[in-house]
């Protein structure tokens, strides 16, 4: 019996020992995207919290432990890194690079605002310093996902996903498109909201891990990417605004679920606007200079304000809209027809979705829906989506973008 044992053991461990043994996968790395945080030409302010390397060619320098707040400010030459012990110098064509000792601790703060990652400064073509954040794709993602969405429930984890394959695929886009230039993406909405270390979320960071490196694409191309926060039930045609042509992906249709549109719990599905004649005159005299009380007067004067639609787009938004004040005339068209109705607080018109009526001979009101251009992903139909039950892949190549597909980038 302890024979028969002692056989089956050993050739137990000859079958074991003649597996190939199975490596576990590499993770490649993601690529870093180079930010732009601010661009100023006065005196800013770094804190560091963690320990920094700045590198020059005679020396290399530690920052952060006990010299923990910076000055940056252009000088004649150049611009200057300083506090009241050091005082580092700049040539106009010098870039600085201050590295982070222990990437997932160090961190450092601008404007109130946590980041962390490398630090970058050099001047603009303007002369005016660029202070860049470059940070890993995966990391830049998260602070962009709670910048861009909610990310406050479990039921928004498919949205969420959602999200950051379109901004994984933005950012793709914009690296290589700025690759040759200083910076990628900036900060704010004019690419993706980066939003401070301190609004990061558990749930927004789950997933983007959970998407990683998954890229949205069309014919062998990554897709063009946009979104919005509500279409108000119907989706923009990108061919209305900014590639001038027709995207098959990027049409005007119906933003529903059964018989439902499917943004209709956003708090901007629908809302209206009123705006005085006080407004009007105001805003005309802020934008084109003619007001009530700068119009020459006489014994009989003729005071009128028409407002007339000239051009609406296939899904019903306005692209053209006439507007006739006293003895000017003009036309508005696109977003300046939305930052033209300015409100109190300085809010531009939600959206071009919307119709003119007069509540009274004194009052403008503007009945609209949605919030934003429009065009590709609708965040609140996401978001509902995912509510409902839908995957992220339901949500992006079956709602928003069809005819497209998913791909692993990395």
């Amino acid at each position: 019996m302890k024979l028969k044992i002692f056989l089956f053991t050993l050739f137990t461990l000859f079958i074991f020992s003649c597996q190939p043994r199975v490596k576990p996968p590499k993770v490649s790395k993601a690529p870093k995207i180079n930010v732009l945080l601010a661009e100023f030409s006065n005196i800013d302010s770094i804190l560091f919290d963690g320990k920094y390397l700045l590198q020059l060619e005679e020396a290399r320098y530690q920052l952060g432990q006990r010299q923990k707040n910076f000055y940056l400010s252009p000088s004649k030459t150049g611009f200057k890194f300083y506090n009241t012990n050091r005082l580092f110098s700049f040539n106009q064509k010098d870039v600085a690079y201050l590295m982070p000792v222990d990437t997932r601790k160090a961190r450092f703060k601008f404007r109130n605002k946590w980041y962390k990652g490398k630090i970058i400064f050099r001047l603009s073509d303007q002369q005016s310093i660029l202070l860049i954040n470059q940070i890993d794709l995966e990391e830049y993602l998260k602070a962009v996902l709670v910048g861009e969405m909610p990310s406050n429930k479990d039921a928004y984890l498919e949205a969420l996903k959602a999200q950051a394959i379109c901004a994984r695929t933005f950012a793709l886009s914009r690296m290589e498109q700025n690759k040759d230039k200083p910076f990628h993406v900036y900060a704010d909405v004019r690419d993706q909201v980066y939003a401070s270390l301190e609004r990061r979320t558990s749930l927004a960071d789950r997933a983007v891990e959970a998407t990683r490196g998954v890229a949205l694409m069309f014919n062998g191309q990554l897709a063009k990417v946009y979104y919005h926060s509500t279409c108000g039930g119907i989706l923009e045609d990108i061919s209305n605004y900014w590639s001038g042509k027709r995207v098959s992906y990027l049409t005007s249709r119906k933003d529903i679920i059964g018989d439902k549109f499917t943004c209709a719990p956003s708090p901007h599905f629908r809302w209206q606007k009123t705006f005085s004649f006080q407004q009007i005159d105001s805003l005309f005299a802020a934008r084109f200079g003619k007001s009530f009380f700068t119009i020459n007067s006489s014994d009989t004067l003729d005071l009128f304000c028409k407002l007339k639609v000239l051009e609406r787009t296939s899904s019903g938004r306005v692209k053209a809209l006439e507007i006739e004040y006293a003895d000017t005339s003009v036309v508005l068209n696109n977003f300046s027809i939305r930052k033209f109705f300015t409100d109190r607080e300085g809010k531009s018109l939600p959206s071009l979705l919307f119709k003119l009526s007069l509540q009274n001979d004194s009052t403008l009101v503007i009945t609209g829906g949605g919030y934003g251009h429009g065009i590709g992903l609708c965040q609140w139909g996401a978001l509902n989506m995912s509510t409902m039950g839908f995957r992220y892949y339901d949500i992006l190549v079956n709602q928003y973008f069809p005819g497209t597909y998913l791909k692993e980038m990395y």
